[in-house]
């Protein structure tokens, strides 16, 4: 029960942050030699988030489908890429940088390297186009980089944002629509997992620990993303850079130690 806790506030956490959940959840067991919950706990946590995505950001659906916005087209469009990689690619995503023994030694060099891409575009940004600015190829350009973070240490949050700058979004109009585009990949992703569960069942995790990380990554990734965007509108990334750039080092050290 506590590993299922801490690894729901992990996810909670690091899902809507620019810093990696799936770095998080593959290094936090590995570091300290906790009991891998599995296929089962995964979707959980990974559904719970995605519930935390469609809560706060449902009056922003609902007003998108009420007002027959060509955006839902424009997210859908985007979100093609990351899924069409993320179902061909699967096993050998999961199999080479997942479940590998150089899995943790991928995180720490992807936290790093993203970190140097993050900060480069955070600081030749224009941030001078808004929400109501993005259109087709805004998508499109931010789609496609959502692809990438299919790579352990990448972040999702945190590509799709570069690409966002990248394209002059303010900060916090990036991270909104980088939200909004999560939905639908968060979501599916956590279905196809919750998939495993029926294949791959994990008779250790009882209902009480699948329902606390549901809850608890949901409630958590709730006050994240409402403390994030209001951060974006007076700070920069940077303070995500550093964190990343520690996380990464702090990685690759005790891996080569270990080696």
């Amino acid at each position: 029960m506590l590993t299922a806790l801490l690894l729901s506030v992990i996810q909670g956490i690091s899902e809507f942050l620019p810093i990696s959940s799936s770095a998080h959840l593959l290094v936090t067991p590995w570091l300290f030699g906790l009991q891998d919950l599995g296929l089962t706990f995964d979707a959980a946590i990974h559904i719970g988030t995605a519930i935390a995505l469609l809560a706060y950001f449902y009056k922003d659906f609902w007003q998108l489908w009420k007002d027959r916005s060509p955006m839902l087209l424009y997210i859908a469009a985007a979100s093609v890429p990351a899924a069409f990689v993320g179902l061909v690619g699967d096993k050998w995503i999961e199999a080479t940088l997942h479940d590998s023994p150089m899995a943790p030694l991928i995180v720490g060099v992807g936290m790093i390297l993203f970190s140097f891409l993050l900060l480069y575009v955070d600081n030749i940004a224009k941030l001078n186009r808004g929400s109501k600015d993005i259109g087709l190829k805004d998508t499109l350009v931010i789609g496609f980089a959502q692809a990438l973070a299919l790579i352990p240490g990448t972040s999702r949050s945190g590509i799709t944002m570069t690409a966002g700058l990248w394209r002059g979004l303010k900060r916090e109009d990036a991270a909104r629509f980088s939200f909004l585009l999560a939905a639908p990949i968060s979501l599916g992703a956590g279905m196809y997992k919750a998939y495993g569960l029926v294949q791959n069942p994990n008779p250790n995790l009882s209902v009480v620990e699948l329902a606390v990380g549901i809850l608890v990554s949901c409630l958590v990734g709730l006050a994240v993303i409402k403390w994030l965007l209001k951060y974006l509108g007076t700070h920069n990334l940077r303070l995500f850079v550093i964190y990343r750039i520690a996380f990464g080092a702090l990685v690759i050290a005790v891996w080569l130690w270990r080696s």
